[in-house]
């Protein structure tokens, strides 16, 4: 009957098929001009992460800030793929302090990063305060610290920068990212497991270990941008970005595995090293009732979980540190003059012609260098992404209800560029503002610079990792000048660590007074 009419009254069918394509159009034309996603019928939000996949994390800031911090994105009908997008600090501050227990990091999160098991990343409730716990005591222990400094300084002395002055004298390009990626890599293993890697050998293929975990962020991320069943089809059917996610993790288990069963052995036998992640672990009180396997599983998801945070995410924030450097070289001057400083008023003197390690409790006092990376990581957080999930329905301080089961996700990459907390200049690089008139840090609330998270889950290792960075850079910049290769552009690439998506080429040249 329908048809008929419409077949009777052409005039009504040229009207019906006017309007729609004036409301499509009206919709193409929106989506230029506006950074929001456009809702589309059936579809939703998707051709937006589609579309923008290669540098979502400015597309997700542009759409945020157009829209007033808070975002409902949502996905194509029936396939589970909505979630609240912000990056408004009262919204951060609700769920991860003042609400803490009604978003967790929930089971689909844990289920996404699958290949770390159930360590402290993932898990929740009871099993997370018990990591934690954990995490305070190792970390916390003078005999960690030591440990682990003491890898730094061995290893950077012994082998990047060796490596790093044997580039320069060639007058080889280097690419900057891939050798801290190695670098890290080396130290972290060594840290964990009190066992040499060397990965920083160029002579050598990358790694495993590291190829594989760096495959595994990937495929992560992937399983963020598409439908739950999509990638859970090709998960059962072990075919592409799951496929490769198989093969990393069965790369990680065995590296892991294998260190857990020598270190064991060795146990057994009398032997065992006092300050590596590993020993400690195996020393901490555990329940019991734990079978044999579960222990070790701990013991797997435990250490993978510090290996995971300890070099990706340093890796990546001194590329992006290095990255500011070369383009501020006032910063770097500044910098340079504070180390000078620092070792003059230690009457320290460095070696005429060494590879200077510069000494990690002096830098301690290098305030305007832990402001640089403060900086960096503002504008480039390792983590671009915090999520959680709602336990029950709630409202948040900006009106918005969510309902139960609702995932959050907090764009941290955002808030760095975010005008009404960082001011006018908030696209800038600017360490001053970190500092106070009387040249002492100036403290954030975690709500407001999240990078290394807030509230409860506020990172236990956060001392330790800034620690470790200034002396790393520190000692790179002390003998290096650094210089990105002119025409290479670097940018973020699309993962759930901020690595560049095509590297940091430079080139470097003794300085002279470290040369002298």
């Amino acid at each position: 009957m329908a048809m008929e009419l419409l077949v009777s009254y052409p005039e009504v069918l040229l009207a019906i098929v006017s309007y729609l394509c004036l409301s499509l159009l009206r919709l193409i034309l929106r989506c230029q001009k506006s950074g929001i996603p456009v809702k589309w019928p059936v579809v939703g939000m998707l051709p937006f992460l589609v579309r923008n996949r290669h540098h979502i994390h400015d597309k997700f800031a542009h759409a945020l800030h157009e829209a007033g911090c808070n975002l409902m994105f949502t996905g194509p009908w029936f396939l589970d793929m909505d979630f609240f997008l912000s990056c408004d600090p009262a919204t951060v501050n609700h769920c991860l302090s003042a609400k803490f227990n009604n978003y967790p990091k929930g089971g689909e999160f844990a289920e996404m990063l699958d290949f770390l098991g159930n360590g402290i990343i993932v898990s929740d409730s009871e099993s997370w305060e018990y990591q934690r716990h954990m995490a305070m005591h190792i970390l916390g222990s003078r005999a960690y610290r030591t440990f682990s400094m003491s890898t730094i300084t061995t290893k950077a002395g012994a082998t990047l920068l060796p490596y790093l002055e044997g580039m320069a004298r060639r007058g080889s390009e280097v690419e900057l990212e891939g050798v801290f990626m190695r670098f890290l890599l080396d130290v972290t293993y060594t840290s964990a497991f009190a066992t040499d890697l060397d990965g920083l050998s160029m002579s050598l293929p990358i790694p495993a270990l590291g190829q594989a975990t760096k495959t595994a962020e990937e495929a992560v991320m992937f399983r963020h941008t598409v439908p739950r069943s999509l990638w859970k089809l090709l998960r059962a059917l072990k075919v592409g970005s799951e496929k490769k996610m198989a093969g990393a993790r069965a790369v990680i288990d065995r590296h892991i595995y294998e260190e857990i069963a020598k270190r064991k052995a060795h146990l057994l036998q009398g032997q065992g090293e006092e300050g590596d992640v590993l020993s400690m672990c195996i020393k901490w009180p555990m329940d019991p009732s734990m079978s044999e396997q579960h222990k070790t599983q701990f013991l797997r998801d435990t250490v993978l979980g510090f290996i995971f945070a300890a070099k990706d995410l340093t890796a990546v924030t001194l590329t992006w540190f290095f990255y500011m450097m070369c383009n501020h070289p006032h910063v770097e001057a500044r910098i340079i003059e504070e180390i000078t400083a620092l070792l003059q008023l230690q009457s320290t003197t460095m070696p005429a012609g060494s590879l200077s390690v510069l000494d990690g409790d002096m830098l301690r006092q290098a305030v305007y260098l832990q402001a640089a990376f403060l900086e960096t990581l503002r504008l480039f957080p390792a983590s671009p992404f915090e999520e959680v999930e709602a336990v029950n329905d709630d409202v948040l301080p900006n009106g918005t209800r969510l309902s139960k089961g609702t995932r959050i996700v907090f764009s941290l990459y955002a808030m760095g560029r975010l005008e009404g907390i960082w001011g006018k200049d908030c696209a800038e690089f600017r360490p001053e503002r970190w500092l106070s008139k009387s040249s002492r840090l100036r403290h954030q609330p975690g709500y407001k610079f999240p990078a290394f998270n807030a509230g409860p889950r506020s990172c236990v290792g956060k001392d330790l990792a800034l620690g470790s960075m200034k002396m790393i850079a520190a000692s790179i910049i002390y003998n290096f000048k650094v210089q990105l290769v002119e025409g290479h552009a670097v940018m973020p690439g699309s993962s759930i660590v901020l690595h560049t998506r095509n590297g940091i080429m430079v080139n470097l040249k003794r300085r002279e007074a470290a040369a002298a």
